[in-house]
């Protein structure tokens, strides 16, 4: 086990983060803070920053050492981002950083900078044909990622604060520079040849002032979940929104209910390029990603470190499995004996699609509720999984994941299907339904997790489903409890469960 500090340096933003990561390559995040330096704001001219920000920085820095050592992690990793390659004053204020506070500095390039960018979505996202797009203080990073591999990368020497001098965004903006600004930006757009002509499935949208934007939009469609990673965006949503925020002063933006106040006066600038993006590849849908250099930093040191990351939701089951000290060879079992069972009632309930994912993770995870309290832990499972970071899974399927989790004998009464219905629909809860019932026969067989149980058979006949089970144990307790379930059942699917069981050898 080792907990790793990172801090990243932007143009706008300086952030820490540091993380716990155990043996098994699972991982937690343990703090994170951000300090909205705006250390790239008046260098268009001199290219350098001003003295009295480098002591702000270099202060800032030590608060975040001091912070590391308390905590007993190793000595922070510094990254500076592909901004300072254009800064006079960058290798004085590396040195300072080095010798003052004995920090480790690593400087980014450009295309460094994209490929952790591509690592961090690669590892949380499942993605086909995407655009990135990483919008900073001085610059915009592009990458187009097809197949698992990013092919193509550029940099746009443009960013949220670059345009904001350039144009005079930061309050009211005249005719002239809106006009100026969205011509300008177009220009730098017609510069990236792969742009044109490549039909792109959606675009993929990182750093803070995307998910600043998103926050806007969620509270703005009063969103259910306050989760930022997957969450979706269409091109209207973004046009519309571009438009009414270069209209307004910097007092009129503050009154935009979800705004970041810190971020007002620059996010006209973020969303030009956005806008401008949509207009030059005609991109419909918009995803936003939560992770970004700091996780493709991450990814790639426990890959260097601890091997090969498992697959995205194998992985994130895991950090909650631990996060929440539940039995993981628990867990793996339910699972095996809840899929076992689901395949064998296909007979009596519809082929969903995509129902895998749903079902690994519904069974899981759903022991987690017993870290709050034993009683009604089937409802805590719901709150903890629905805020759960689950890579690779839309937010619709980990509102599936979580109703299923909670399923007894029944959707849970204190389900909250209303406050959610922007995300799933009666279908789904169908399909909630079926997993669930699953979910809660192995849990009642498994009711001793140190009895060895397998799934023979399932036949489903005219009045009955028989389900045949392997145990060398006793499994008397366990099947009067599944018989409680049969009015469910029932209710369901028309037929009572019959469960048979067999000692003899496999």
């Amino acid at each position: 086990m080792e907990k790793l500090a990172l801090i990243y340096i932007g143009g706008n933003t300086t952030r820490y983060a540091l993380w716990k990561i155990e043996d098994d390559k699972s991982y937690r995040l343990l703090e994170s803070f951000k300090e909205n330096l705006k250390l790239g704001k008046n260098t268009k001219e001199e290219f350098a920053i001003e003295e009295e920000k480098v002591n702000a920085l270099l202060k800032i820095m030590s608060f975040f050492k001091d912070f590391s050592d308390a905590m007993e992690a190793e000595n922070p990793h510094v990254i500076l981002s592909e901004f300072f390659e254009h800064i006079t004053n960058k290798d004085e204020i590396r040195k300072r950083l080095e010798s003052e506070l004995n920090l480790n500095v690593i400087e980014l390039t450009n295309r460094q900078e994209i490929h952790l960018d591509y690592l961090a979505v690669k590892n949380s996202m499942n993605l086909n044909n995407s655009l990135l797009v990483d919008i900073s203080g001085a610059s915009t990073q592009l990458g187009w990622m097809k197949d698992g591999t990013l092919i193509e990368s550029y940099r746009l020497p443009i960013g949220t604060l670059s345009l904001t001098e350039k144009f005079h965004l930061e309050d009211h903006v005249t005719k002239e520079d809106h006009t100026g600004l969205d011509k300008h930006v177009m220009e730098e757009l017609n510069k990236v040849d792969w742009l044109t002509g490549e039909n792109f499935h959606e675009m993929i949208l990182l750093g803070g002032s995307s998910r600043a934007i998103s926050k806007i939009d969620r509270k703005k469609k009063r969103y259910p979940i306050n989760i930022i990673h997957e969450y979706t965006m269409q091109d209207l949503d973004l046009i519309s929104m571009y438009r009414n925020m270069i209209t307004k002063n910097l007092k009129q933006r503050y009154t935009i209910q979800g705004i970041d106040r810190e971020r007002a006066d620059i996010l006209p600038a973020a969303l030009s390029i956005l806008n401008a993006l949509i207009r030059k590849t005609r991109i419909i849908s918009i995803r936003v990603s939560g992770t970004g250099i700091r996780e493709g930093f991450l990814f790639d040191y426990i890959d260097r470190n601890y091997g090969t990351l498992p697959d995205m939701i194998d992985r994130s089951i895991l950090n909650i499995l631990r996060i929440h000290n539940v039995d993981v060879e628990k867990a793996k079992s339910l699972y095996i004996l809840t899929k076992a069972i689901y395949d064998g009632f296909s007979g009596v309930h519809k082929q969903w699609k995509n129902a895998e994912n749903i079902i690994k993770v519904s069974s899981m995870l759903r022991d987690v509720g017993l870290s709050v309290r034993y009683y009604n832990h089937h409802k805590h499972n719901f709150y903890i999984i629905s805020n759960s970071e689950i890579n690779g899974m839309d937010h619709r399927e980990i509102i599936q994941s979580a109703m299923a989790a909670t399923f007894t004998d029944g959707i849970h009464r204190d389900a909250p299907l209303l406050q959610f219905g922007q995300i799933i629909n009666r279908l789904d809860i169908d399909m909630i339904s079926d997993i669930g019932i699953c979910i809660s026969i192995a849990e009642k067989l498994l009711s001793s997790s140190k009895k060895d149980i397998h799934v023979k058979k399932v036949s489903v006949l005219e009045e009955k489903i028989l389900l045949e089970v392997h145990s060398a144990h006793t499994l008397e307790f366990e099947i009067h409890e599944i018989m409680k379930l049969n009015k469910t059942i029932i209710d369901m699917y028309g037929k009572r469960l019959e469960v048979l069981h067999t000692k003899e050898p496999r």
